[in-house]
C-alpha cells in the first residue's frame, strides 16, 4: 500500500486552538454510502492523515474508506480518485479549527458517467474560468466535463487543415433575408481572449493545458463537435459543404457530397489526437431541420443510391458513416437521443435530452445512454420563481427537482438497466455572457445533483440534503464561488378567496426551515417585521413583501406583490375578443384575481391573445370613483412571438352602454431581445364616477422584418389588471 496526500489537500488542514466542538450532523455531499459516527472528535492536520490505494479493500477504482480515530485519519481508494473523494470527505467532516468526528465511512458512486455540461459557442469563456469550472466540477465529484465547442454561430476549436474555422469564429445576425449572416474580421487579440459574445476560440495549446488540468482532477473532458446541423459558422467559412441550394452559413452539412465527409473526418482526426483520454467524441446531431435535404439534388440522389426512404433515414446514413470513421480512431461515439431517428448506428450511445423516452428505447435495444432530460437538469432554464432572477431559457428546475433526478427509469427492462451510465445536467448560454453568472446557474443545483448521481436512492433524503446544503453554501462562499440564492426566496404556494372576500396567501420557500418576514404596506420587511406561520389573511388593500432570513440576515430574493384586493379584484370580466385557449392564464376570471405571472412565457398565469387585440370590459359591481388602470406585458424577441402591445387605450361608463375614453396611449418600441414584463400605470387627467371599464391593447399584428419569426402573428400576454 503507497501512503500520500495530494498537494491539493495540505493547505485545508491548519491548526487552530480551540475548544472541542458540540456534536452536529455531518455535511458531506454528496451523502456515503455507508457513514458510522462514533460520537468523538480528534484533531487532524496533515501530519495525521494516512492515504493509499488497494484495491482487495476497495474494488471500485472511483470508491473509497475512510476511518478517523485517535490515531488519525485513513484514506483507502480503490484507485487514485477513490483517494482523492476521500480526502474531499474528510475536509468537508472537518471543521476551521481541525476538529474532525470520529467515523468510518465506506462510499462508491452509484454512477460512473457523473457529468456537467458547458456551452462556450453562444459566448465564450476564458481558459482560466474553465479551469474554474472544473475545480467546482472536482468539488462536487463530477467525473464528466462535456464541453460544447460548437454550434450554431461559434466555432471554439483551433482546427489546423482549416484554419477558416476560427479565423472567421465570429458571426452577425443582419436583416437582410438573402444575406442572414455575415463573417467578422478578429484581431488576433480578441481573437484569443474576447468573453464577447461572439468573439474567442481555445489553441491546442489551450486545450492540451485543460484536459491535464482536469486529469488530475479526476475529470474526462468529452469534446462536442456539431453534425450534421448547428454548424452555422462552419457552413459559412467553407460553404462547399453545405447543400448547394442553401444560403450562406446554412448551418447544416450535405450528406449528398462525399467531400463533406471527408472535411469532417480530417476535424475528428485533430481532435481525437487533442482528448486522448476521451472515450467518446459527441457529434450532437439534435434539431437538423430536413428541408434543405428535400431541396438538394446531391441529397435526393444519395438517397436513391442508398435505397433510403426518407430524410431521417439519410440522417442514420450520416451518423452511421461518421461513427464508423469516429470507431476506427479507437472512440465510441455519442449523441442526442435524435440520432435514434432512421435507425440508430450500430456502437452508439445516446445522451437523452428531449425526456427519459430516448434513453430508454436506446438501453432496451441494448445501447449504452446518458439521461440527460431537460426538464430535470438543464441548468439554463430558471431556479427561482421571482423576477430578480437573471433571464434564463426555458422552464423552471429548483433545487427539489434536481434532487429527485433518476436516470434509472422503471421503464427499462430488468436486465438492461446497466446501460444507463448515468446522468449529466447541460448549461446552454444564449442567455448567459459572463462566468459569474455561469457559477449562478450552476450553484447549487450541482450539490443536488451531486447526491442524485454519487448517492444510492437508499440514502438520498431531501430534509437531511436541505440541512446539509446550509454549510454548503458557506463553503462555496469562502472559496468565492457564485452562489443562487434561490432556495431562500418566498414564492406564493396557494391563494385562494374566503367567503367574506379576504384573500388567503400561503407562502413557501424551496428550502425549509428560514423564518419568512412580510409587510402588507409595500416596506421592505426587517427581521422585527411580521413572522409568517402558515398564511396570511389580507382584508383591505395591500401590497405583500416578504423575504426570508438566514442567520439573521437577509436571504434570497425580496418577494413583492402589488395591489392586492384593488378596485378590479374579482370583477366580472366580458371579452370583445377571445383569448386563446392555449393561454387561458386561468380562464375568465384570470385577470382580476391578484395572482401575478413570472417572466417564463410557460407560465400558467399568461393570458395570450394571438394575432388580435385584447379587449375587455370590467364590471366593478357598482358605480363607484375610478383613478386609473394598471397592467402589465411580457415580451421576449428573442425566442417567442410574445410583444408589447403598440397601444394602450381605456373607456369608462355608468351603464355599460355609452363608454367615454379616458387614455389613449402610444406603447414605444422596445426592441431588446431578452425578457421582459412592462408595466404601464394610466392614470386619469382627474378620477371619474365609473362602474365598467373597458381596456384595450392593440396587438402589433404581424411579426416585423428582422424579429426571428417575421410574418407570423404577433401575440399579446398580460397577467393582471388593476384598477385605482
Amino acid at each position: 500500500m503507497r501512503h500520500s496526500i495530494s498537494a491539493a489537500f495540505l493547505g485545508l488542514f491548519a491548526i487552530a486552538c480551540t475548544s472541542r466542538p458540540e456534536p452536529r450532523e455531518a455535511a458531506v455531499i454528496p451523502q456515503p454510502m455507508r457513514m458510522v459516527k462514533r460520537g468523538d472528535y480528534v484533531r487532524i492536520g496533515p501530519d495525521r492523515i494516512r492515504t493509499g490505494v488497494d484495491t482487495s479493500v476497495v474494488s471500485n477504482p472511483e470508491g473509497y474508506r475512510l476511518t478517523v480515530g485517535p490515531d488519525g485519519a485513513e484514506v483507502i481508494g480503490g484507485g487514485e480518485a477513490g483517494v482523492f473523494y476521500g480526502l474531499q470527505t474528510l475536509e468537508q467532516l472537518r471543521d476551521s479549527a481541525g476538529w474532525v468526528p470520529t467515523v468510518e465511512i465506506e462510499d462508491a458512486p452509484r454512477f460512473r458517467w457523473r457529468g456537467m455540461h458547458l456551452d462556450v459557442s453562444r459566448h465564450f469563456f476564458p481558459k482560466e474560468f474553465i479551469k474554474r469550472y472544473l475545480d467546482i466540477l472536482a468539488y462536487h465529484r463530477i467525473n464528466v466535463f462535456h464541453w460544447h465547442l460548437t454550434d450554431g454561430i461559434g466555432w471554439r476549436l483551433a482546427i489546423d487543415r482549416y484554419p477558416l474555422l476560427t479565423e472567421r469564429a465570429a458571426w452577425r445576425r443582419v436583416k437582410d433575408p438573402k444575406a442572414p449572416w455575415v463573417g467578422l474580421e478578429l484581431s488576433d487579440e480578441s481573437r484569443r481572449d474576447s468573453a464577447d459574445t461572439y468573439g474567442g476560440y481555445y489553441t491546442k495549446e489551450d486545450v492540451r493545458e485543460i484536459v491535464a488540468y482536469a486529469r488530475a482532477r479526476h475529470i474526462t473532458v468529452i469534446p462536442e463537435i456539431e453534425m450534421p446541423g448547428h454548424s452555422e459558422a462552419a457552413t459559412f467559412a467553407y460553404p462547399e459543404y453545405a447543400c448547394p441550394t442553401a444560403r450562406p452559413g446554412s448551418g447544416i452539412y450535405c450528406p449528398g457530397n462525399d467531400s463533406t465527409f471527408v472535411f469532417l473526418q480530417r476535424i475528428v482526426d485533430e481532435v481525437v489526437e487533442l482528448f486522448p483520454d476521451a472515450p467518446y467524441i459527441h457529434i450532437g446531431a439534435d434539431e437538423v431541420g430536413k428541408e434543405q435535404w428535400r431541396g438538394c439534388p446531391l441529397c435526393q440522389a444519395r438517397m436513391r443510391t442508398e435505397g433510403l426512404k426518407d430524410e431521417h433515414e439519410l440522417q442514420s446514413y450520416f451518423v452511421h458513416r461518421m461513427e464508423e470513421h469516429i470507431n476506427a480512431k479507437g472512440k465510441a461515439m455519442i449523441g442526442y437521443d435524435e440520432i435514434l431517428e432512421g435507425g440508430l448506428a450500430p456502437n452508439a450511445t445516446v445522451m437523452s435530452w428531449t425526456g427519459f423516452e430516448g434513453g430508454v428505447r436506446a438501453a432496451n435495444a441494448g445501447h449504452d445512454a446518458v439521461m440527460v432530460p431537460l426538464d430535470y437538469v438543464y441548468f439554463d432554464h430558471y431556479q427561482g420563481q421571482n423576477p430578480c432572477e437573471p433571464q434564463a431559457w426555458g422552464g423552471y428546475n429548483g433545487l427539489p427537482r434536481v434532487y429527485s433526478f433518476d436516470p434509472v427509469r422503471p421503464e427499462i427492462e430488468a436486465d438492461k438497466r446497466h446501460h444507463i451510465l448515468g446522468g449529466q445536467a447541460n448549461i446552454w448560454t444564449e442567455n448567459i455572457r459572463t462566468p459569474e453568472h455561469v457559477e449562478y446557474m450552476l450553484l447549487p443545483r450541482l450539490a443536488a445533483l451531486a447526491e442524485a448521481l454519487w448517492t444510492d436512492t437508499t440514502a438520498k433524503d431531501w430534509g437531511r440534503f436541505e440541512r446539509k446544503l446550509d454549510r454548503q453554501l458557506s463553503r462555496y462562499a469562502a472559496r468565492g464561488w457564485n452562489y443562487a440564492e434561490s432556495g431562500f426566496t418566498p414564492f406564493v404556494a396557494e391563494q385562494y378567496f374566503r367567503p367574506d372576500g379576504a384573500l388567503v396567501v400561503r407562502l413557501e420557500t424551496e428550502l425549509s426551515g428560514y423564518p419568512i418576514r412580510y409587510t402588507l404596506d409595500g416596506s421592505l420587511p426587517s427581521e422585527g417585521a411580521e413572522l409568517y406561520t402558515d398564511s396570511i389573511v389580507i382584508k383591505e388593500p395591500a401590497t405583500l413583501t416578504a423575504r426570508a432570513f438566514r442567520g439573521g440576515e437577509p436571504a434570497g430574493c425580496v418577494l413583492k406583490v402589488p395591489h392586492l384586493l384593488n378596485r378590479a379584484t374579482l370583477a366580472k370580466v366580458s371579452y370583445a375578443t377571445p383569448y386563446n385557449p392555449a393561454y387561458t392564464g386561468g380562464g375568465d376570471t384570470a385577470l382580476v384575481d391578484n395572482r401575478y405571472a413570472f417572466k417564463r412565457g410557460d407560465d400558467r398565469a399568461w393570458q395570450g391573445f394571438e394575432g388580435t387585440d385584447m379587449d375587455l370590459t370590467l364590471d366593478l359591481g357598482e358605480e363607484q370613483p375610478v383613478a386609473g388602470v394598471w397592467t402589465e406585458f411580457l415580451q421576449h424577441i428573442a425566442s417567442t412571438s410574445v410583444m408589447l402591445p403598440t397601444r394602450l387605450a381605456v373607456w369608462t361608463s355608468t351603464d355599460g352602454q355609452n363608454f367615454t375614453r379616458v387614455v389613449d396611449r402610444a406603447v414605444e418600441e422596445d426592441d431588446d431581445s431578452e425578457v421582459m414584463i412592462r408595466p404601464f400605470d394610466l392614470r386619469f387627467e382627474a378620477p371619474v364616477s365609473a362602474r365598467y371599464v373597458r381596456i384595450r391593447a392593440t396587438n402589433r399584428g404581424v411579426l416585423p422584418v428582422g424579429h426571428p419569426r417575421e410574418g407570423s402573428p404577433a401575440w399579446v400576454f398580460t397577467d393582471e389588471v388593476v384598477v385605482y
